[in-house]
């Protein structure tokens, strides 16, 4: 079980905010991971990582898209890093 609620975005109880950085992240992604559905619990944090991840990984890249994944994923690997 989670210890961070993972929020819907069906979810009719959830703010304007909190649909519209849910939105972002699928838009982003083009699919909503349970780690932004984790994030929304602080719907700030959705924008400013998506915009990290587009600085880093995407933005004015050397590297081809798939190239930049395999290297994030390796970089996990490496580094232990499970999620």
């Amino acid at each position: 079980m989670a210890r961070i609620p993972l929020l819907d975005e069906t979810d009719a109880s959830l703010s304007e905010e909190t649909r519209a950085a849910l939105a972002l992240a699928r838009q982003s992604r083009g699919k909503l991971l349970n780690l932004y559905r984790a994030l929304a619990n602080r719907p700030a944090v959705i924008p400013a990582l998506t915009a990290l991840i587009q600085t880093v990984y995407r933005t004015n890249s050397t590297l081809e898209p798939r190239l930049g994944e395999f290297a994030y994923l390796t970089a996990t690997a490496v580094n232990d890093c499970f999620y």
